[in-house]
């Protein structure tokens, strides 16, 4: 679906729609986290309790972090194989 970032202060912000507020049962007030991927420049939201620090630890997703970011060209190689 298509949505546009919008002005809210000094921050910027999306909207998510009804639709999907129903289907995943996102509600106003709930935690979230965003996973930002800026070799995509894609953005990942999931419930706190599904966040890699949550699932795996804080060590472990900034250990995650750091490989990703150093490897990412060789990442990008092996998965054109």
């Amino acid at each position: 679906m298509k949505q546009k970032i919008i002005r809210v202060g000094n921050s910027l912000a999306v909207t998510i729609p009804k639709k999907f507020i129903d289907e995943s049962g996102f509600a106003a007030g709930d935690s979230l986290f965003v996973h930002s991927n800026p070799t995509t420049k894609s953005l990942l939201i999931t419930p706190l309790e599904n966040s890699p620090q949550q699932m795996y630890g804080t060590d472990f997703a900034f250990w995650l972090a750091t490989i990703e970011k150093k490897y990412a060209p060789a990442i990008r190689q092996l998965a054109q194989i």
